[in-house]
């Protein structure tokens, strides 16, 4: 609540649905409620804890009825930790749940995709799906905390183990915690990431401070010191990864991911192709097989290394790997404009930019397809390009993160034409 203003009492709302930040929406006096761990059809008692002109943001007191698919959560640091936001929800419902902020987003945003509709995949595993994430670490000895930051502040939840971790990973995170017990007297906060390759039965972690040319913390892993990078097959394809750079972290839709970029790149023409936020070569190496020639820029050196390392064992001669910053390098190729049949990109949650939207647009690629975690950053940026000519094809979600709210989104933009 606002310093000036008096608490406000108890109230009871009904959720009506969820929205993206995974909070309930209700209404109440006139304005909007914002719930977590709400379920759509929740009856409930809410006190506010803070206050907007036009919204406000309260707490469940007490459910007086639960909605429809409203379940146990299965760990017990759920609502205290934040990694988090979905757990009281049966898994199809959380599915259609994102269906519906996915549809809505775009529908709202651009009118014309209502003609197309929009489907969302669901994860064949809920749980023990994650082969990688960020731990916080805090303290040192009998006062360590290892695990994810509490729901709205920076102290730690420690966590011995985590349900949405495969098997190898809480090992991982067993040893890190056990590092910190016993052995590191640094009370420092720091962050490290860690992943594990099921396959190889292997686990890596890395602090999230270490030089990018090292790419791993030598100290932890359960292989020797030169094993320490993770091999991670995908189809037909296998990445050399680490901790340090970017990786999908659920390993059941993975493929579905690739399979999904490489069906949409299928009328995009055989030319060039261009891979933005490449990262180890992910969608790179795929494209590889289609394409005459795919440009891989990727701004993590160790990712950029990883990548050529990728193409190099698959046999693909035709990929060129590029470590520069993506607008710096968009900037220096003058005569790049045409040269593409495709540009693919796939940046980071705070999407690619103003800039580099136009830059793409300026390039006139016959085909764009843009993969984005975060659907706020996505049509932000699908804004610029498609007041440059591009209208939108294919948008289709992918649950890559069940439990949460997040979810991963792949869109496709042709150039119009004449004939349009």
């Amino acid at each position: 609540m606002n310093k000036n203003e008096k608490p406000c009492k108890e109230f009871e709302v009904t959720i009506e649905k969820l929205v993206y930040g995974g909070a309930g929406l209700a209404r109440h006096s006139g304005k909007v409620v914002f719930v977590p761990f709400a379920v759509p059809g929740d009856r409930l008692i809410v006190r506010p804890v803070e206050e907007k002109k036009t919204f406000l943001r309260a707490e469940i007191i007490r459910i007086l009825e639960p909605g429809n698919g409203r379940v146990a959560p299965v760990c017990p640091h759920f609502i205290k930790c934040g990694g988090c936001q979905w757990q009281q929800l049966e898994y199809p419902r959380q599915v259609e749940a994102k269906r519906q902020i996915l549809e809505e987003t775009f529908y709202h945003r651009f009118p014309e995709t209502r003609e197309n509709p929009i489907v969302m995949r669901s994860c064949p595993q809920p749980l023990a799906y994650r082969s990688r994430a960020r731990m916080k670490l805090r303290g040192a000895g009998s006062n360590a905390s290892v695990g994810f930051f509490r729901t709205g502040s920076h102290t730690v939840e420690d966590l011995e183990n985590c349900p949405l971790f495969k098997g190898s990973l809480n090992e991982a995170l067993t040893s890190l915690r056990q590092f910190k017990i016993k052995v590191d007297t640094d009370p420092k906060p720091q962050e490290m990431d860690i992943a594990c390759s099921e396959e190889e039965g292997s686990w890596a972690t890395a602090l999230t401070t270490a030089s990018a040319d090292e790419g791993v913390t030598p100290l932890f892993g359960n292989r020797r010191r030169e094993d320490v990078i993770l091999r991670r097959k995908v189809g037909d394809f296998t990445y050399l990864v680490t901790p340090s750079v970017f990786f999908q972290a659920n390993d059941f839709m993975v493929l579905e991911l690739v399979s999904l970029v490489q069906d949409s790149a299928r009328s995009s023409g055989t030319g060039r192709a261009l891979d933005l936020f490449a990262g180890v070569g992910l969608f790179t190496l795929p494209l590889a097989k289609q394409f005459e020639k795919v440009v891989a820029v990727e701004n993590s050196l160790l990712a950029s290394q990883l990548c050529s390392r990728n193409a190099e064992a698959a046999g693909l001669g035709n990929i060129k790997a590029v470590c520069s910053d993506v607008l710096l390098w968009m900037g220096s190729q003058e005569k790049s404009a045409g040269r593409f049949d495709l540009i693919l990109l796939d940046p980071p949650r705070t999407g690619a930019g103003q800039k580099i939207m136009e830059r793409i647009a300026g390039w006139a690629p016959k085909s764009i397809i843009y993969a984005s975690c975060d659907p706020q950053t996505l049509v932000r940026d699908l804004t610029v390009i498609t007041r440059r000519g591009y209208k939108i094809g294919l948008v289709e979600g992918l649950d890559m993160f069940p439990q949460t709210y997040h979810f991963e989104t792949v869109v496709k933009l042709e150039k119009w034409t004449t004939s349009d």
